[in-house]
């Protein structure tokens, strides 16, 4: 390096200033200077009085004297490959006096050379040497770089810090989805059972009334039989010869006693008596005709109602009706008014961009959430908890200190353990649940994936669990028993929010809803939420 330097200088040396290529038949003016013997003539054919071209001091053409030594060098220089003297990058210098630029101005912020030192311009300004200004800048530079990094340091915490906000954000919408759901989903399940309540009064109603009915007609057209019977009779017997027709005479008109029971038939001058439903028969005014059995006697006809109260029974049912549909009535007008106000707000509140994507949701079922409740599986039940009705609550009891070891051994070592369900393989799910318990209790709540029967969660590879080990001191989050780190944060209410599809499991407290903890995975098998208690009387409470 060293040695191509020289030769570079070496060929700078050699250069002929005029016409800036290696000299040739170089002279050596009085000023010390070396041209082309034809370059300085023919400068010196434009004028009479021939100065230096790069001193200006005066030349006199008959004083240039040949140097053999230079023309020697330029000689073996044209000689040389002239890859050998590829020079290095021409320092600079300064472009008014042509000097090497030594010096710094701190005011200015330029270089200058030696004549720009002493110049009006920066005499009174501070000027440094280039390499001491450079020292003294690379400090400021380093202070600046260590201002930055920790700027950089605070983006990244803030930017950490954002992204947890968001994962409990989008966990409390979630959860906000599922209330919504749920909430619906009574309301539909009370208004069906309200339906099938008032249908079912109405279907036994006209069930009740259609076979009242049918009776009537039952009777009604037996009893007409009977009268037609006995009307053909009498005809036949009237039809008869005088002493046939007169022959019990008195027992074919008195058969029956005429009185209290009598009906009846017709105007005719023939009087009968049926005691078949005398109830259906009662001394109304419809009818009035004198009976031959009974001539000092009104008897009166009424004809008998198919349905008693029919009327009387739809009214009733009509006004326990009336209440429920004029419940439904305002609750859709509420719907319809509320909403219409609700909706026109909202998209009143949304840009363009922020309106198509909502319509696109609008459309888009499948963003619809599965409502299925969250509940414990008694079926991977350690054997000493006991459930409440619901399969939402899990409590810890061991009587007299003694566990239960009839079943399967505990998959998590001291902690007596439960599943839930159900089950997730894809999408999201978010619980929330509430530690209960003496001072030194201790929980763990998160999720396991599917394991082999009697499979040990510390003995699994790969990794299987994900979990917050949660005491009265703070909690650590774990996988297969191996703690992360130590949180000092005190929890009696937890929620879990799992995405699936995105590997996350998002802790937060479900009290002042901050962010603790985010396990960033992949699933490879289904993942169940998973629940463990310690020590006794400890209990778990799932919502929603």
């Amino acid at each position: 390096m060293a040695s191509l330097k020289r030769a570079s200088k070496l060929l700078e040396d050699a250069i002929c200033p005029i016409c800036e290529e290696i000299l040739r038949d170089p002279v050596t003016t009085d000023c010390g200077h070396n041209f082309c013997l034809q370059c300085i003539h023919q400068v010196g054919k434009t004028t009479e009085n021939l100065q230096c071209p790069l001193c200006k001091l005066p030349v006199d053409k008959n004083m240039l004297r040949p140097n053999k030594q230079l023309a020697s060098i330029a000689e073996k220089i044209q000689a040389t490959d002239p890859a050998e003297f590829q020079p290095e990058e021409e320092e600079p210098r300064c472009l008014k006096h042509k000097k090497k630029l030594n010096y710094f101005c701190e005011k200015d912020k330029e270089f200058l050379c030696l004549v720009c030192c002493d110049s009006k311009d920066h005499k009174t300004h501070e000027v440094n040497l280039i390499d001491e200004a450079a020292q003294n800048y690379k400090v400021q530079i380093e202070t600046q770089l260590q201002i930055l990094g920790q700027k950089d340091k605070e983006i990244i915490k803030e930017k950490k810090e954002c992204e947890e906000a968001t994962q409990v954000f989008r966990a409390r919408i979630h959860l906000e989805k599922l209330k919504i759901l749920q909430e619906f989903k009574n309301v539909c399940q009370r208004l069906e059972e309200e339906t099938k309540f008032h249908l079912s009064s109405l279907s036994l109603l006209e069930q009740e009334g259609v076979k009242q009915t049918e009776e009537y007609v039952t009777e009604t057209e037996r009893q007409l039989t009977t009268l037609r019977n006995h009307m053909e009779y009498l005809k036949n017997r009237q039809q008869a010869p005088s002493m046939e027709l007169l022959e019990g005479i008195n027992d074919i008109l008195g058969r029956y006693d005429g009185h209290p029971k009598c009906t009846v038939l017709s105007g005719s001058l023939t009087h009968t008596t049926f005691n078949i439903y005398p109830n259906m028969f009662t001394s109304s005014n419809n009818l009035s005709i004198n009976c031959l059995g009974c001539r000092d006697r009104e008897f009166q006809f009424h004809n008998p109602t198919p349905v008693p109260n029919l009327e009387k029974k739809v009214s009733e049912a009509k006004a326990s009706n009336e209440p429920f549909i004029e419940s439904l009535k305002k609750l859709t007008d509420n719907l319809n008014t509320e909403g219409k106000k609700d909706k026109s707000t909202f998209l009143n509140s949304l840009d363009i961009k922020d309106t198509k994507n909502w319509h696109l949701l609008q459309k888009n079922n499948s963003e619809l959430l599965s409502s299925v409740p969250m509940t414990l599986d008694m079926a991977s039940a350690d054997p000493n908890l006991t459930f409440s009705e619901d399969l939402k609550k899990a409590s810890l009891y061991v009587v007299d200190g003694k566990s239960n070891t009839q079943a399967k051994p505990r998959q998590l070592y001291p902690f007596h353990c439960v599943r839930g369900s159900p089950g997730l393989s894809s999408g999201r799910v978010l619980w929330e649940v509430e530690i209960q318990g003496p001072p030194g209790r201790v929980g763990i709540v998160g999720v396991v994936a599917q394991l082999p029967q009697g499979s040990q969660i510390h003995n699994s590879e790969p990794c299987c669990l994900w979990a917050l080990r949660i005491s009265s001191s703070g909690c650590q989050p774990i996988t297969n028993c191996s703690i992360q780190k130590n949180l000092p944060i005190c929890l009696t209410k937890v929620g879990v929010y799992v995405d699936y599809d995105r590997g996350d499991v998002v802790f937060y407290d479900a009290i002042t809803n901050k962010h603790i903890y985010t396990f960033q995975t992949s699933f490879d098998r289904q993942v169940f939420p998973f629940f463990g208690l310690f020590p006794n009387c400890s209990s778990i409470t799932l919502s929603p």
